[in-house]
Protein backbone atom coordinates (compact mmCIF):
# COMPACT_ATOMS: atom_id res chain seq x y z
CA UNK A 1 0.00 0.00 0.00
CA UNK A 2 1.21 3.06 -0.81
CA UNK A 3 1.76 5.53 2.12
CA UNK A 4 -0.15 8.48 1.19
CA UNK A 5 -2.93 6.28 1.81
CA UNK A 6 -1.80 4.20 4.82
CA UNK A 7 -1.49 7.57 6.50
CA UNK A 8 -5.58 8.32 4.92
CA UNK A 9 -6.97 5.21 6.37
CA UNK A 10 -4.46 5.84 9.53
CA UNK A 11 -6.46 9.30 9.94
CA UNK A 12 -9.91 7.65 8.99
CA UNK A 13 -9.63 5.50 11.77
CA UNK A 14 -9.25 8.29 14.25
CA UNK A 15 -11.82 10.70 12.66
CA UNK A 16 -14.43 7.31 12.83
CA UNK A 17 -13.32 6.39 16.67
CA UNK A 18 -13.68 9.95 17.66
CA UNK A 19 -16.72 10.71 15.84
CA UNK A 20 -18.86 7.59 15.96
CA UNK A 21 -20.74 8.31 18.81
CA UNK A 22 -21.23 11.90 18.50
CA UNK A 23 -22.33 11.66 14.68
CA UNK A 24 -25.04 8.24 16.17
CA UNK A 25 -26.44 10.62 18.42
CA UNK A 26 -26.53 13.57 16.09
CA UNK A 27 -29.01 11.51 13.41
CA UNK A 28 -31.18 9.70 15.71
CA UNK A 29 -31.43 13.61 16.83
CA UNK A 30 -32.85 14.23 13.39
CA UNK A 31 -35.64 11.42 13.73
CA UNK A 32 -33.91 9.20 11.79
CA UNK A 33 -35.36 5.32 13.25
CA UNK A 34 -32.94 3.82 15.45
CA UNK A 35 -32.84 1.30 13.16
CA UNK A 36 -30.78 2.79 10.17
CA UNK A 37 -29.09 5.22 12.65
CA UNK A 38 -25.81 2.98 12.29
CA UNK A 39 -26.16 2.69 8.29
CA UNK A 40 -26.49 6.46 7.67
CA UNK A 41 -23.20 6.55 10.09
CA UNK A 42 -21.34 4.12 8.43
CA UNK A 43 -22.71 6.11 4.87
CA UNK A 44 -21.81 9.61 6.35
CA UNK A 45 -17.85 7.91 7.16
CA UNK A 46 -17.97 6.28 3.64
CA UNK A 47 -18.62 9.53 1.99
CA UNK A 48 -16.39 11.37 4.15
CA UNK A 49 -13.71 8.83 3.08
CA UNK A 50 -14.38 9.76 -0.85
CA UNK A 51 -14.07 13.14 -0.32
CA UNK A 52 -11.44 13.31 2.04
CA UNK A 53 -9.49 15.99 0.22
CA UNK A 54 -12.52 18.17 0.90
CA UNK A 55 -11.76 18.56 4.42
CA UNK A 56 -9.45 21.48 5.50
CA UNK A 57 -8.60 20.18 9.06
CA UNK A 58 -8.82 17.44 10.99
CA UNK A 59 -10.08 19.37 13.72
CA UNK A 60 -13.00 20.75 11.74
CA UNK A 61 -13.86 16.75 11.20
CA UNK A 62 -16.84 16.36 13.57
CA UNK A 63 -18.99 19.36 12.36
CA UNK A 64 -18.36 17.88 8.22
CA UNK A 65 -19.01 14.74 9.50
CA UNK A 66 -22.31 16.14 10.64
CA UNK A 67 -23.23 18.03 7.34
CA UNK A 68 -22.17 14.99 5.32
CA UNK A 69 -24.78 13.46 7.74
CA UNK A 70 -27.59 15.99 7.67
CA UNK A 71 -27.05 15.65 3.52
CA UNK A 72 -27.57 11.70 3.61
CA UNK A 73 -30.60 12.91 6.26
CA UNK A 74 -32.18 15.15 3.00
CA UNK A 75 -31.41 12.98 0.81
CA UNK A 76 -33.95 10.24 2.44
CA UNK A 77 -36.36 12.50 2.34
CA UNK A 78 -36.39 13.19 -1.11
CA UNK A 79 -36.60 9.02 -1.64
CA UNK A 80 -39.78 7.48 -1.61
CA UNK A 81 -38.67 3.92 -1.58
CA UNK A 82 -36.38 4.66 1.62
CA UNK A 83 -38.86 6.75 3.82
CA UNK A 84 -38.90 4.03 6.52
CA UNK A 85 -35.73 5.38 8.02
CA UNK A 86 -37.33 8.40 9.38
CA UNK A 87 -39.65 8.57 12.21
CA UNK A 88 -41.59 11.26 10.90
CA UNK A 89 -41.24 12.72 7.73
CA UNK A 90 -42.80 16.22 8.80
CA UNK A 91 -40.35 16.78 12.00
CA UNK A 92 -37.31 15.46 10.49
CA UNK A 93 -37.56 18.50 7.93
CA UNK A 94 -38.51 20.83 10.71
CA UNK A 95 -35.48 19.74 12.70
CA UNK A 96 -33.32 19.93 9.49
CA UNK A 97 -33.91 23.02 9.01
CA UNK A 98 -33.73 23.90 12.26
CA UNK A 99 -29.81 22.73 11.99
CA UNK A 100 -29.16 24.31 8.96
CA UNK A 101 -27.54 27.37 9.85
CA UNK A 102 -24.36 26.59 12.37
CA UNK A 103 -24.89 23.48 14.48
CA UNK A 104 -22.78 23.49 17.66
CA UNK A 105 -21.06 20.31 19.14
CA UNK A 106 -23.69 18.34 21.09
CA UNK A 107 -26.40 20.46 19.77
CA UNK A 108 -29.83 18.95 21.44
CA UNK A 109 -28.28 15.78 20.78
CA UNK A 110 -30.93 13.99 22.63
CA UNK A 111 -33.77 13.54 20.40
CA UNK A 112 -36.53 13.76 23.19
CA UNK A 113 -35.17 16.73 24.16
CA UNK A 114 -35.03 17.82 20.68
CA UNK A 115 -38.56 17.14 20.36
CA UNK A 116 -40.04 18.95 23.57
CA UNK A 117 -38.05 21.83 22.09
CA UNK A 118 -39.64 21.47 18.93
CA UNK A 119 -43.22 21.48 20.86
CA UNK A 120 -42.08 24.12 23.38
CA UNK A 121 -41.39 26.49 19.94
CA UNK A 122 -44.38 25.79 18.49
CA UNK A 123 -46.32 26.89 21.01
CA UNK A 124 -44.46 30.48 20.54
CA UNK A 125 -45.87 30.73 17.27
CA UNK A 126 -49.17 32.73 17.12
CA UNK A 127 -51.59 30.73 16.43
CA UNK A 128 -52.20 31.66 12.93
CA UNK A 129 -49.09 30.36 12.47
CA UNK A 130 -49.40 27.31 14.50
CA UNK A 131 -52.37 26.60 12.39
CA UNK A 132 -50.34 26.59 9.13
CA UNK A 133 -46.98 24.68 10.60
CA UNK A 134 -49.31 22.09 11.83
CA UNK A 135 -51.33 21.81 8.47
CA UNK A 136 -48.46 21.60 6.62
CA UNK A 137 -45.96 19.17 8.45
CA UNK A 138 -48.38 17.04 10.46
CA UNK A 139 -51.44 16.89 7.95
CA UNK A 140 -49.68 16.52 5.15
CA UNK A 141 -51.72 19.63 3.26
CA UNK A 142 -50.29 21.86 0.97
CA UNK A 143 -50.70 25.71 0.34
CA UNK A 144 -53.74 25.86 -1.75
CA UNK A 145 -55.58 23.44 0.43
CA UNK A 146 -54.33 25.06 3.80
CA UNK A 147 -55.55 28.62 2.29
CA UNK A 148 -58.91 27.23 1.62
CA UNK A 149 -59.50 25.99 5.66
CA UNK A 150 -58.11 29.42 6.96
CA UNK A 151 -59.32 31.64 4.28
CA UNK A 152 -55.90 32.49 3.48
CA UNK A 153 -54.17 32.99 -0.24
CA UNK A 154 -51.48 30.02 -1.15
CA UNK A 155 -49.61 32.77 -1.31
CA UNK A 156 -49.98 34.55 2.30
CA UNK A 157 -49.62 30.79 4.01
CA UNK A 158 -45.98 30.09 2.16
CA UNK A 159 -45.30 33.54 3.56
CA UNK A 160 -46.85 32.62 7.31
CA UNK A 161 -44.73 29.27 7.07
CA UNK A 162 -41.49 30.94 5.90
CA UNK A 163 -41.37 33.45 9.10
CA UNK A 164 -42.74 30.44 11.01
CA UNK A 165 -40.12 27.89 9.97
CA UNK A 166 -37.75 30.92 10.34
CA UNK A 167 -39.21 31.72 14.11
CA UNK A 168 -38.91 27.81 14.92
CA UNK A 169 -35.06 27.62 13.35
CA UNK A 170 -34.28 30.35 15.55
CA UNK A 171 -36.28 29.05 18.79
CA UNK A 172 -34.51 25.70 18.50
CA UNK A 173 -30.87 27.06 17.65
CA UNK A 174 -31.40 29.11 21.62
CA UNK A 175 -33.22 26.21 23.13
CA UNK A 176 -31.60 24.56 26.09
CA UNK A 177 -30.07 21.41 25.32
CA UNK A 178 -30.64 19.75 28.60
CA UNK A 179 -33.28 16.74 28.53
CA UNK A 180 -35.93 17.74 30.51
CA UNK A 181 -36.83 16.10 33.52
Amino acid sequence: MKPERIRRLDQLDAMVREHHVSLRYFIRSLGVNAAWVDDLAQESFLVAYRKWEELDSPHHAGPWLRKIARNLVMNEITKTGRRQRLIDENLTTLLLEATSSHPAPGELQDTEARHQALRDCLEQLTSRARQVVEARYFRDRNATEIGEELAMSSVAVRKVLFHARQNLAACLSAHPTEPTA
